[in-house]
């Protein structure tokens, strides 16, 4: 008797034809032709009681498919990542002379006015005087908004950058272009397929990555100027030449209360200033 061969196959299992009758052999010992990952039963020499030959059989298999055009892209193979635009590297011009200058002033204005470092020093020997409190907030002041500004150019706040995790699976038409050595350039962003998870919501062709369509993470949005994509995209800042994020806000709103906050330490030590050279009245 004959018994007809399985509808499914485990992925090391081989269909043998022995003597004209249909068997799966998968025992532990024996051999799996071929790259694991190809559900794929290829042909094996026979030899002791199975003295047969070993058919080929193939599967139905995304994975096997792969394999067959070469194996998984690595993130190495990629092509570069898009080029900065212009503005990426001018903007930050105005927003650094904004911060510096406006800095400098009002440290300047609010030392002069205190008599400088002799007056802080005379201060912590007798007390600390309005003056004295002012030449310090002014300092710490200017250190948040320089330490604000660096961090807004240089956090790379929000950005997706390339990883195993982020980079795969890659969607077989992605793929499939860049094995050819084709352009990416008329392609669109590419939906995930559906029932997938969250953190594969549409997929950048520019950047090469996933991009999750989870709310928790904001808005995903590949920026023109800075030429990535970053999660949490609030606006692109024209002024210091960085996209505003989720991460970088809080440095941001810093900048912008510490401008608010100097002019504030200064009109106070403007204030103190004038009422000690004020000459005292005798009755």
């Amino acid at each position: 008797l004959k018994r007809p061969l399985p509808s499914v196959v485990g992925p090391r299992s081989v269909v043998c034809g022995i003597g004209g009758a249909g068997a799966i052999s998968s025992a532990p010992g024996e051999a799996w032709a071929g790259d694991p990952k190809r559900r794929t039963a290829m042909p094996l020499a026979g030899g002791g009681d199975h003295g047969g030959i070993c058919g080929e059989a193939t599967f139905d298999d995304p994975e096997a498919e792969r394999t067959d055009r070469g194996g998984q892209l690595a993130i190495a193979d990629l092509p570069p990542l898009p080029q900065r635009s212009r503005g990426y590297y001018t903007e930050p011009l105005l927003g650094t002379s904004i911060v510096l200058i406006i800095s400098g002033l009002l440290v300047a204005v609010v030392h002069g006015l205190a008599g400088g470092v002799a007056e802080v020093e005379d201060a912590a020997k007798d007390g600390f005087t309005v003056s004295a409190i002012m030449v310090m907030l002014i300092w710490i002041e200017a250190f948040i908004a320089i330490f604000s500004m660096l961090f807004l150019f240089f956090g790379n706040a929000g950005v997706i950058g390339r990883s195993p995790r982020t980079c795969f699976p890659m969607p077989l038409e992605v793929e499939e272009r860049l094995r050819r050595g084709s352009a990416l350039s008329d392609l669109r962003n590419l939906p995930a397929p559906p029932g997938g998870s969250d953190e594969r919501g549409t997929y950048c062709v520019r950047c090469l990555v996933w991009r999750s369509s989870k709310a928790a993470e904001g808005k995903v949005h590949h920026c023109n100027t800075c030429q990535r994509c970053v999660r949490g995209f609030d606006h692109h800042c024209g002024v210091f030449g960085r996209c505003i994020v989720r991460n970088n806000m809080p440095c941001f709103f810093a900048l912008i209360g510490m401008m608010f906050a100097g002019l504030v330490t200064t009109m106070v030590a403007v204030t103190a200033g004038s009422n000690v050279t004020e000459p005292s009245s005798k009755p």
